[in-house]
């Protein structure tokens, strides 16, 4: 026998650009999943949309890019690339964008389960080599905020 190959056959399954939606869906679950930080300083500083370029690792407004932050963006970064590395040639994407509309309008603190914002949405923007967009979307109707 060859060398063992632990993985399954899924895993080593080349993805097809239709998989970018899919790719992009899972990037914007795995955010929403943490994004209470973000969520936290959104309502402090009354911003509501922020933006994260998950190639170059961008977070903007500059009050966001902190290393808290960033620790989360980059797990999403390093989830994605994984992902991409998959992609059948000569497929690829050209860029990957992360927009965040928090619902800070929907400011909520009680004991039980600490502070909240209203209904956000989590968009991931692939961008192909072909200039086709990718879209994942995730909405919650509340997300934590605690800094």
């Amino acid at each position: 026998m060859g060398t063992e190959d632990n993985r399954t056959d899924a895993t080593l399954r080349k993805s097809s650009r239709r998989d970018l939606k899919g790719f992009a869906g899972g990037i914007a679950h795995m955010f929403a999943c943490s994004a209470y930080h973000y969520a936290w300083l959104a309502h402090q500083f009354g911003i509501s949309v922020v933006t994260v370029d998950l190639f170059f690792l961008r977070i903007t407004p500059e009050e966001f890019d902190i290393g808290r932050n960033r620790t989360l963006a980059e797990q999403c970064r390093s989830t994605l690339l994984r992902n991409l590395e998959r992609l059948k040639p000569p497929a690829a994407v050209t860029s990957a964008i992360l927009t965040i509309n928090f619902g800070i309008h929907d400011y909520r603190k009680n004991d039980t389960y600490g502070a909240s914002i209203g209904a956000s949405t989590f968009t991931v923007i692939l961008t192909d080599d072909r200039g086709k967009e990718w879209v994942g979307t995730v909405a919650d109707q509340r997300v934590l905020a605690q800094g």
